[in-house]
């Protein structure tokens, strides 16, 4: 039932109940107390019974004044820890910020990111979700992640955003076995007639990197198909073959004793790593501040 009484009646009422006196809730109101007396009168014709006795040491509430009292102060009490939990989330005390990528865009790009936003705002939860490409778009779309850092190019629906972080250049590289190849390079005709150690398919690396070889005439045959970079360079140290690595990311592997980077003609494209977001959805603080860090210069990627 709708009695069309407002919220600053029921201010007044829980004002005069806790204080006990007209006077006393007039003066935390900033109203006069004719006001008070009003609201009250007005309240209890509007509910059709007392609410309060009034005494001349000022008033007391009935059974059923004492009952509705009690849950009012419960709600504006829960209004406040609304407001309370808000202003913890605008002012970055409390929060959550959650992130899709792949392990080698997470170790590589985001963990000096993450590491500084954590110590600027430790009380805010970051998730990072470790997927490929595409199971970290398909998280984004169901609303599961905030935001997602993916190998581009990509096949963007209408609904995305997406800005370019940083430029990455695959490199193929190989340990001491291939040395003399690091000095002579190698084409990528030539690649068939080694062996190759190659992320999965459904990685969208691996999709760029057979792309650019069928347009080249070439199809890779890898001997050896993983999900982790880390075991593609474990395995290309101990002579199984060459692979692919983004430079940006793993130039600290190659050593110049265990491993060799491999120059290829032609070379290969230059690529990207992008932020996604969708483009209706609503960021909160926490994530809104974690791009800001980022420093990005809002260039965004079209294919």
């Amino acid at each position: 039932m709708d009695t069309g009484i407002s919220l600053d009646t029921y201010k007044i009422f829980c004002a005069v109940a806790r204080t006990g006196n007209m006077s006393s809730a007039a003066k935390e109101l900033f109203i006069s107390q004719p006001a008070v007396s009003m609201a009250v009168k007005q309240l209890e014709e509007r509910l059709g019974g007392q609410l309060l006795v009034r005494t001349p040491k000022g008033v007391r509430l009935t059974p059923e004044g004492r009952v509705l009292f009690n849950y009012l102060d419960m709600a504006f009490n829960m209004v406040k820890t609304a407001e309370h939990k808000y202003f913890e989330l605008a002012n970055l005390e409390k929060g959550e910020v959650r992130i899709g990528a792949s392990d080698v865009v997470i170790s590589g790009y985001l963990m000096p990111y993450i590491e500084k936003f954590s110590k600027a705002y430790s009380d805010i939860r970051i998730k990072v979700v470790n997927k490929t490409t595409y199971e970290s778009l398909e998280l984004l779309k169901r609303g599961v992640i905030d935001m997602c850092f993916v190998n581009l190019p990509i096949e963007a629906g209408d609904d995305m955003e997406i800005t370019k972080c940083v430029r990455i250049h695959d490199c193929l590289i190989g340990g001491t076995k291939y040395r003399e190849l690091a000095k002579t390079g190698v084409k990528l005709s030539e690649l068939s007639n080694y062996p190759l150690l190659l992320l999965e398919d459904m990685s969208n690396t691996r999709k760029q990197l057979d792309r650019f070889a069928a347009e080249n005439g070439i199809f890779f045959k890898p001997i050896i198909e993983l999900a982790s970079y880390d075991l593609l360079i474990q395995f290309a140290r101990i002579n199984l073959g060459l692979t692919f690595i983004i430079r940006e990311f793993d130039n600290s592997s190659i050593d110049g004793e265990n491993i060799f980077e491999i120059p290829v003609e032609p070379q290969l494209p230059q690529r990207y790593v992008g932020l996604v977001m969708l483009k209706n959805a609503a960021l909160s603080f926490a994530a809104r501040r974690f791009v800001e860090l980022l420093g990005l210069d809002g260039e965004n990627w079209k294919e």
